[in-house]
């Protein structure tokens, strides 16, 4: 099957309690893993950001992302997504320029709001301001990767005559991607002039797509990426046996964070376990092709990443399951 949709890799560093791993060794084997993706004719790379967690749920997402940049020389380095209300836009657009640089021009930032009360709670942040600080972020940003000095003066930010060196290497500027979940999310981002980094599905693709035409842009000049659990083995029954209780972990913690964080019960990401399967694109080298055929021609994303390194899954099993995918499933699906 002949595509021109590209593939990327979800890396969350992420070390649940229990596991017999220190975290020395699981960082040494996630960027085996960036480096094999890198020669393996993967398009891009992707890292997921969250804080206070007793998993090391990959927090300093910028040093690992420049870690990256002087590991890898061919994949676009992606955020999947950044949570702006934590940062200083400043600090931010010094970070990002740097990376872009050290990586000659191939990051690319997603970005969210955030939404777990810890978070804002540890960094001294109201979530009351996640949308205004991280609309002002945006345009911080863009501002200050021109290299220009620059002023500003808006609700939570106030500065006088800076400048921000060296200016990225991607022109205008690396691009960015809105992370969302709802309607009015969606809406936003099209009305921002941003791609769209969805973790959903076709439903909220059709909604972003829908909201680029009636503003008179067209969906095919944006960037919109996806990503699915990928994961393959001998047979279905192998591969849910490998990462059952990886997935499991990871199903149950988002379902508690999204409760908590709407106040009400997310029955569309509850852990049962018949229901968590499905979602995952699980078997051997042919039926991990076909059903990814079937996705992909269902869906109107331009790319998709794959979470093969479930928290808590030895590294080993996801790079003998990435070895399997490189060399059985990724070249037919490249054409």
């Amino acid at each position: 099957m002949a595509t021109t949709i590209k593939f990327g890799y979800l890396l969350g560093f992420r070390n649940p309690p229990g596991s017999q791993l220190d975290f020395g060794t699981l960082y040494a084997e996630m960027f085996r893993q960036a480096e094999f993706v890198d020669q393996a004719g993967f398009d891009s790379i992707w890292l997921t950001e969250h804080h206070f967690t007793d998993d090391g749920y990959l927090a300093a997402i910028m040093p690992a992302l420049a870690a990256l940049a002087a590991r890898t020389k061919r994949v676009s380095l992606g955020t999947y997504v950044l949570l702006a209300p934590f940062y200083h836009p400043l600090r931010l657009a010094e970070d990002s320029a740097t990376i872009d640089v050290i990586s000659n021009g191939r990051l690319r930032l997603g970005i969210g709001l955030g939404y777990r009360g810890e978070e804002f709670d540890g960094f001294q942040i109201s979530r009351k301001q996640r949308l205004g600080r991280t609309l002002e972020t945006i345009e911080i940003l863009k501002r200050a990767w021109t290299g220009e000095p620059f002023s500003f003066a808006g609700k939570y930010f106030q500065f006088r005559d800076v400048q921000v060196l060296p200016r990225p290497i991607s022109q205008p500027y690396p691009q960015l991607l809105w992370g969302g979940m709802t309607p009015k999310a969606i809406q936003r981002g099209a009305e921002l002039d941003l791609s769209f980094a969805c973790n959903l599905g076709q439903r909220e693709v059709t909604l972003y797509r829908e909201a680029l035409r009636q503003l008179g842009k067209d969906p095919a000049a944006y960037s919109i990426v996806n990503s699915r659990i990928v994961y393959v083995a001998d047979t279905a029954e192998q591969a849910w046996a490998d990462i059952e209780a990886a997935a499991m972990y990871q199903a149950a913690l988002y379902a508690k964070w999204l409760s908590e964080a709407t106040g009400s019960d997310q029955s569309w990401i509850q852990p049962i376990p018949d229901k968590v399967k499905r979602t995952c694109v699980l078997g051997s080298p042919q039926e991990v092709r076909q059903r990814l055929s079937e996705i992909i021609g269902a869906n109107q994303m331009t790319e998709m990443i794959l979470s093969m390194q479930l928290p808590g899954l030895e590294p080993a099993k996801a790079m003998r399951s990435l070895e399997r995918f490189t060399a059985e499933v990724l070249p037919a699906l490249q054409g």
